[in-house]
Formats: structure tokens, sequence, C-alpha cells
């Protein structure tokens, strides 16, 4: 095994080879210990740990957990998209950002600026959030409220850390 010497990454950094492949075994099981995964790619403990350090001090990569929405109790989800009219849509998005059930927040283009994934426990809950942001949102000209019925893919290995 060669021992390669920690270097400081600066931010927006590419990963390489070595840091995907840590990433790919993080992904399988996010708390793999350093040495675990040394020995799995041929590397030492303390390089890895290295790494890790420095992919995350540079906001490259982050380990985080995922608990299943369904876990939580909820069995629906729901991309609600709203159109603005005398206020902007981020301060629409940051203010739908705070509400309990949202997933995530996306300015957009077209029609309607704003898009959110939401998630319920019934039907009823879906319904009141969508008179709720319609008539408790401040700029909130109309509400599209689109039911997914059936999650084919979900992928959570790559994806924006925060805004």
């Amino acid at each position: 095994m060669s021992e390669e010497k920690p270097t400081r990454r600066a931010k927006g950094a590419t990963l390489d080879d070595i840091d995907l492949r840590i990433i790919e075994v993080l992904q399988r099981d996010g708390r793999a210990q350093s040495t675990v995964i040394g020995e799995e790619l041929g590397l030492t403990g303390n390089l890895v740990a290295n790494r890790i350090r420095a992919m995350d001090a540079a906001g490259l990569m982050r380990v985080v957990a995922l608990a299943d929405f369904r876990v939580h109790g909820y069995r629906l989800l729901a991309r609600i998209r709203l159109q603005v009219s005398g206020r902007a849509p981020l301060e629409v998005a940051h203010e739908l950002a705070q509400r309990e059930h949202v997933l995530s927040v996306h300015l957009t283009s077209g029609r309607y600026p704003v898009s959110c994934l939401y998630a319920f426990h019934a039907a009823r809950e879906m319904i009141e959030a969508a008179r709720d942001v319609s008539a408790g949102i401040a700029g909130v000209e109309d509400v599209d409220v689109e039911l997914l019925n059936t999650v084919y893919r979900y992928n959570t290995a790559v994806g924006p850390i925060a805004a």
C-alpha cells in the first residue's frame, strides 16, 4: 500500500478516482470505519480518514443519514407548484421551505416558478396543505398539485446539499 500525504483542498476542487471509490463505499454504509474502507480499497485507514475529512472540509461531500419517508408514517408524495404574483419567487420559496412536511423546494422556470415535494400521512392532509399554501402564503396566485402515484427511482446518491 502506498501512503499518500494528505493535501488541503480548495473549495470547488474535484474528486479523483480514490475519492469516488471511498464515496461509493460510504453510500453503501455511511458508518463504515476508515480502516474497513481502506481494507476494501487497498488503502490505509489513515489515508481514507484524511481524504474523508478533506472532502468534507472542501464541501465536496457530506455523510448524512437518510430515512425512508414511509418509516415516519408518510404514505403520499405530491409535487406542489406555485404561480407567484407581486412577490419574489425566492421569498415564497423560503417561506414554503419552513413548512413541516416539505421535503424539498425548488425555483423553476415557466408558469410555476416555485415547486416543492411534499410528504403526507393521508389524502386529507394533501388537500389541506394545498388550501393552506394558496391562502396562507402571500403572493401565491395559483397552486397545481400532482400526486406521485408510484416512485420508481429516487436517487439520493448525488444531490444538492444546501442552498
